[in-house]
């Protein structure tokens, strides 16, 4: 039976009484978040600071796609019983059991002084450890052995911060006019969220945590992490990363049985920036070793035009073909100068145009190695060092990415100061820029671009719009 009136007029009454109502916040002071039978129906909410953490069954689809049902009732079952057990030993509790996703939620425990006995973060990451040694040596065994030779494998995301707690409901079930029975809560809060999201990106077997949730760890937890940025859909989520966390006592329990992983596409990135090195370790040796051919043959150039001088008339065909040599030799520097700098601008250019891991693979020092090598090369080929800035400016990002925004700046301004198209503004560079009272540099060489018609008129509208953001980002 479709809505009537009298329904509508009624459920217009309940959204009004609850979009009008003020929300009122009840701050939990207690190791255990409320209960749904402690919510109220109304605009109360509780808020607590939790450590949230999710765990994620990976490629829980192909799994039910390619299992009986009866198979996946054993894995959902034994799943949720081991994510309950592990998470209350913990002192926690779980929420929203979502078949192949389980939530559960940390407090800080504290002493009657108020003073924090065991942190909330610390709970979650030994819970989360715990997750993956029950899973690895026992859920994986008994699932093999006993479920058509089926294992699992998960990943793990946890954040800290403020999550607000509130009921939600529905009245009218079937013959039941007056009874509300179809009740739940809802964790509100970008805390949640995100934990929610590190599950998602993090790969069979890794836990991955924010950086507030790593900065509150105590500092014997905090050795095994490593820093990461990872992509889901066009959101980048930067953190720490920590793969095959066990508990303590999992050397006593045999061998993990784990699922295969498919790390194709990792050791393919791998293996091209692995060639990549070499091919520029290569140039690099082969432009020293024709800067050697140089210093010999100017060397033998000024031997033989004095030997040539006392002792021969025909010194000028000897010092001639000396001076081919020497300039076919300087033809062949030049052509492996600027293959090595095209080599190189490539591999800084690829950065641009892949996700952060690419960055992080090769590593800040051997970045820095690397724009040493592209400016001396680019000075040989007769470049001003802004036009170098220019061709290189990916740069901005891998040092911003690095935090290193010094350097990241100085490539900006040099941009500026060369490209008559556009400029790579970095906000995070460009903030830090203003903090040490030097974005006037970057915006007065853009107004000057504009000023002496640098830009073409075709362009000067987009190149007034980078002016303009970085204006907006110095608070102009």
């Amino acid at each position: 039976m479709p809505l009537s009136k009298s329904d509508f007029d009624k459920l217009d009454e309940r959204l009004r009484n609850i979009t009008s109502q003020s929300v009122e916040q009840i701050e939990v002071n207690s190791d255990l978040p409320p209960t749904i039978e402690q919510l109220e129906d109304n605009n109360k909410t509780y808020s607590i600071k939790a450590a949230i953490l999710f765990i994620d069954i990976r490629k829980s689809t192909y799994l039910a796609e390619n299992s009986q049902a009866k198979s996946m009732v054993k894995i959902y079952r034994s799943f949720m019983r081991m994510a309950v057990d592990c998470v209350r030993k913990n002192g926690g509790v779980t929420r929203q059991f979502l078949g192949d996703r389980i939530m559960g939620v940390f407090i800080d425990s504290s002493d009657e002084e108020n003073h924090v006995t065991e942190k909330a973060v610390d709970k979650a990451i030994n819970t989360a450890r715990g997750l993956h040694t029950v899973i690895d040596y026992s859920l994986n065994k008994h699932l093999k052995n006993n479920v058509n030779n089926k294992t699992i494998e998960c990943g793990i995301g946890v954040d800290y911060g403020k999550v607000l707690v509130t009921q939600v409901g529905m009245y009218g079930v079937e013959s039941h006019a007056n009874k509300e029975d179809e009740v739940d809560c809802v964790w509100v809060g970008n805390t949640t969220n995100y934990a929610s999201k590190y599950s998602d990106i993090a790969s069979g077997g890794e836990i991955f945590i924010s950086e507030i949730v790593y900065k509150n760890l105590s500092e014997e937890y905090k050795e095994v992490w490593t820093k990461a940025a990872k992509y889901k859909g066009t959101k980048l989520f930067q953190g720490y990363v920590t793969k095959d966390y066990y508990l303590d006592f999992s050397g006593d329990l045999g061998n993990p049985i784990k699922t295969e992983e498919d790390d194709t596409i990792g050791l393919d990135t791998s293996s091209q920036l692995a060639d990549g090195i070499k091919e520029i370790e290569r140039l690099q040796n082969k432009l020293i070793q024709r800067e050697k051919e140089l210093a010999v043959l100017e060397d033998r150039l000024k031997r033989e035009n004095q030997e040539y001088k006392t002792k021969y008339n025909n010194e000028n065909i000897a010092k001639q073909r000396a001076i081919n040599d020497k300039n076919k030799a300087e033809n062949d520097y030049k052509n492996i100068v600027n293959q090595a700098f095209d080599f190189i601008k490539d591999i800084i250019y690829w950065s641009f145009c892949r996700e952060y891991d690419y960055i992080k693979q090769i590593s800040f020092k051997r970045w820095c190695d690397i724009d040493t090598s592209f400016r001396k090369l680019g000075r040989l080929k007769g470049l001003s060092e802004d036009e170098i800035s220019d061709y290189g400016f990916s740069y901005i990002e891998i040092y911003a990415y690095y935090k290193s925004y010094e350097k990241s700046y100085e490539y900006m301004v040099g941009m500026a100061k060369h490209s008559d198209a556009w400029v790579y503004i970095n906000e995070d560079t460009f903030k830090w820029a203003c903090k040490q009272n030097v974005g006037w540099k970057l915006i007065d060489t853009m107004e000057d671009n504009l000023k002496n018609n640098k830009i073409p008129y075709s362009k000067v509208d987009d190149y007034k719009k980078y002016i303009t953001k970085a204006k907006q980002i110095r608070g102009f």
